[in-house]
């Protein structure tokens, strides 16, 4: 950062075999530790080496001479880089104890271990990025669907910063005028007109921050995923459904009831949507306390998701255990109801199917021969294009839910501001006001404090 003398490093991609890993050395000594341990192919380095912006080709060796990889080396001079700071990457081949040795020996020479965030969190402090910025970096690494991905770009960018940017200099504008009303009351005759002013602004503002909120709930789930579960009584194919959407094998299928206790879990997309899709244990009484706790596992899971999907064994009449899944349901629960094993014959009671569930929508499968599935995608697609709705083109989609709070409570005050300007005197509008100004400032980082930054910044990886 700056006026830090020290050099950071950190190995910047994931551990493990690969192609390429990298080691970023960022700080005011970065490119004389790289020197220490960077022997240039070619001996007697061209004059100015090393060059900004240029890559080297060589080998790195330990402090006893040894060999330990051939490299590519790129020196980057500051200000033009990711920290705006003079910074060096290694590109090494990808291994675990290749990219420790090289680190080791970078440490060796003077650098010390980057904390987690600290290139980005350098990045923010040095004025190459605002704090939305930095956060919508670590949701383009975190996307789990496209459409995430390109809206973390997008902010990235600085698309929602701007808006920020610009609706508190606005607020700015509007504070400096009244306060000057109220420091030099003699050169206004009539406050009515600041005071109307005041009220269609504060209306204004308060329409746009909604705009803000109205995309919020789906850039969450477009980068986390929405939480859904798969349930029904033992039996019912609830593994089997799981396996087909992710169209692999990751859970155990077998005609024994009960085989799933503990839940499992996987990430699918279902036409652009993304699901964090949990299957559990069937749902029926028992004395079996290994069970019990597996079902109460399961309706912990039912309670947490956005979207069930309660399968129905078609092939068997309904019973007490089918009872006790339908009372699962909570309101306000996006329900997609599935009559499962449909290339068996039939026993459920179809009148009560449609007297239990007959607001929801129902789809029939044979899980196992991937019968049906497709149909259940398209219906869970439609019912989170109903519900989450579309984005408007006019306002940035936020995709983090610290934006999304701060912006809530930002037109929060704002609409108390709006309605102290109809009664009260225009000061305490202005409170408000402030208090909305100062909340903004939070998502761009220009009013936050250490301890929030140290929070963010805490959930990057070393490397970043």
């Amino acid at each position: 950062m700056l006026g830090s003398g020290e050099t950071i490093a950190a190995i910047s991609t994931p551990l493990g075999e690969g192609g390429i890993g990298i080691i970023r050395i960022s700080g005011e000594e970065a490119f004389t530790i790289a020197k220490k341990v960077f022997v240039p192919r070619k001996r007697g380095p061209s004059p100015g080496y090393p060059r900004s912006h240029r890559l080297y080709y060589g080998h790195v060796f330990s402090g006893r001479g040894e060999l330990i990889d051939e490299v590519l080396l790129s020196f980057m001079k500051a200000p033009h880089t990711y920290t705006r700071e003079d910074t060096v990457e290694i590109n090494c081949h990808s291994g675990v104890y290749t990219l420790r040795m090289i680190l080791q020996e970078v440490l060796r020479a003077g650098a010390r271990p980057a904390r987690a965030g600290e290139f980005t969190r350098r990045a923010f402090l040095n004025g190459r990025i605002d704090l939305g910025q930095a956060e919508s970096i670590l949701k383009l690494i975190r996307a789990r669907s496209e459409e995430g991905a390109k809206a973390a770009a997008a902010n990235l960018e600085g698309r929602l910063s701007q808006q920020i940017k610009e609706l508190r200099e606005r607020m700015l504008e509007l504070l400096a005028r009244v306060e000057a009303h109220l420091d030099f009351p003699e050169e206004l005759e009539d406050d009515s007109g600041l005071e109307n002013e005041l009220r269609k602004e504060l209306a204004q503002m308060s329409e746009m921050l909604k705009k803000m909120e109205g995309g919020a709930e789906r850039g969450a789930v477009m980068q986390e995923g929405l939480v859904s579960a798969i349930v029904g009584k033992p039996n019912a194919g609830k593994s089997s459904l799981l396996n087909a959407l992710l169209q692999e094998q990751r859970a155990i299928v077998h005609e024994l009831p009960g085989t799933t206790r503990d839940p499992l879990e996987g990430y699918l997309t279902v036409r652009g949507y993304p699901l964090r899709l949990i299957d559990t244990a069937g749902i029926h009484g028992t004395a079996d306390p290994v069970e019990q706790a597996g079902i109460k596992k399961a309706e912990d899971a039912v309670s947490d998701a956005r979207l069930l999907i309660l399968v129905l064994d078609g092939s068997t009449a309904w019973s007490e255990d089918d009872e006790a899944v339908a009372s699962l349901i909570s309101p306000g629960q996006l329900v997609v109801i599935v009559v499962n094993k449909i290339d068996l014959p039939q026993k459920i009671n179809k009148a009560i199917i449609g007297e239990r569930f007959g607001q929801y929508p129902v789809v029939r499968t044979a899980a196992i021969k991937n019968e049906g599935v497709e149909r259940l995608e398209e219906t869970i697609a439609g019912l989170l294009d109903r519900d989450l709705g579309a984005v408007s083109a006019e306002s940035p989609v936020m995709t983090h839910l610290r934006h999304a709070r701060t912006v809530e409570e930002a037109r929060d005050h704002i609409e108390r501001a709006l309605e102290a300007s109809l009664g009260e005197p225009i000061e305490m509008a202005m409170i408000d006001l402030r208090e909305a100004w100062e909340k903004l400032g939070e998502i761009t980082g220009e009013t936050v404090s250490e301890e929030l930054l140290d929070k963010i910044f805490s959930e990057f990886c070393i490397g970043k």
